[in-house]
């Protein structure tokens, strides 16, 4: 165990003694790594379609999409307590996040921020740095949405943000969080971007429901609502983009069926046509390890009016393997006309 110059000083001294304080150090690391968690996923893919004429995704073959590692410490249980999250995309995942920013390539810091909690009222949760955007019905991981392609609404949303965010329950069944950050939308290169123009900063808002349990079947369900509005990173703060997002996750009565609703309006600050989406879901849990998803969902971007249609089958039979194979149908896009693909998707999780 490297002792530092003070410590050597104290055991010259017989204040302490190097064993004692080899062993101590010895403990706080293991006391630090206990509470941290590793995790990660790797996926792959191919893409096909019925027809080489109207192929939705461009060429066809197998993909390797990438990988994503995280190490973590969550917030503890006490007053005061602290975590952080540092979150990792590795190959064509992190290109896919970023955008087609350039310089990114196949590396990507997605997250990178400490989690704090402040005892105030039923308590405060502070999350500093890099951090996941607050809106949005789907995610950067696949496995954790319905469906494997992503819908048009996700792309109309910023992924992620540089600042602080803080987050409170105000009861067992309202939440809210308000943050600040630098910029409408931090991925790829522009982490550490600061404000621009007049010095505004972009703010970030969300609210979610949660319905009681005396509603029957649609007990748990949630109603999200948020906002964010602010400069492009860099850009004067006269042209600010906004998004308002709307989201349901709807319990159904039909046993292992679930509903889902979203909504996003988007408006660029650099003269370029508002756009909104909208995309409805519906999942039935067949059986254990197998599941069956469908999506529809709209954009209109001024330019264009467009459609798709997704179904997904997904079953799981090799341990922490996420198997599905997708059939997507667009209709409407008047630059290309209608056009379909495959995918099947394998996403292991660890």
């Amino acid at each position: 165990m490297k002792m530092n110059k003070w410590t050597m000083g104290l055991a010259a001294a017989g204040v302490v003694s190097l064993a004692s304080t080899a062993q101590a150090e010895e403990n706080s690391v293991l006391t630090a790594l206990s509470s941290t968690v590793i995790s990660g996923s790797v996926e792959t893919s191919y893409n096909g379609t019925f027809s080489r004429d109207n192929n939705l995704y461009g060429d066809q073959g197998f993909v390797a999409n990438g990988a994503s590692l995280a190490v973590s410490s969550p917030l503890g249980e006490g007053d005061y307590s602290a975590g952080y999250n540092v979150e990792l995309l590795l190959g064509q995942r992190a290109e896919n996040f970023a955008g087609g920013i350039e310089g990114v390539g196949d590396f990507l810091i997605k997250n990178a921020n400490i989690g704090l909690n402040v005892p105030f009222g039923n308590g405060v949760d502070l999350t500093v740095g890099l951090f996941d955007t607050i809106v949005g019905y789907e995610v950067e991981a696949s496995a954790s949405n319905p469906n494997v392609d992503r819908s048009y609404g996700y792309d109309l949303e910023p992924f992620t943000h540089t600042g602080v965010l803080a987050s409170t329950s105000l009861s067992d069944n309202i939440s809210v969080s308000l943050g600040l950050a630098n910029s409408f939308d931090s991925t790829g290169g522009l982490h550490n971007d600061t404000i621009a123009g007049d010095g505004n900063f972009a703010y970030l808002a969300g609210l979610e429901i949660t319905a009681p349990e005396n509603l029957g079947f649609l007990s748990g369900s949630t109603l999200y609502i948020g906002y964010i509005d602010g400069a492009s990173a860099g850009a004067n703060n006269d042209d600010e983009d906004s998004l308002f997002y709307v989201g349901g996750s709807i319990s159904s009565p039909i046993e292992g069926v679930s509903l889902g609703v979203a909504y996003d309006d988007r408006e660029y600050g650099n003269g370029q046509d508002d756009a909104d989406a909208v995309a409805a879901y519906v999942v039935w849990d067949i059986s254990d390890g197998l599941s069956l998803a469908g999506r529809y969902d709209t954009l209109d971007n001024g330019d264009d009016t467009k459609s798709m249609w997704s179904a997904t089958l997904g079953y799981s039979i090799w341990e922490n393997v996420l198997t599905r194979l997708e059939y997507n149908y667009e209709t409407g896009d008047r630059a290309d006309g209608d056009s379909s693909a495959i995918i099947a998707n394998l996403f292991y999780q660890f």
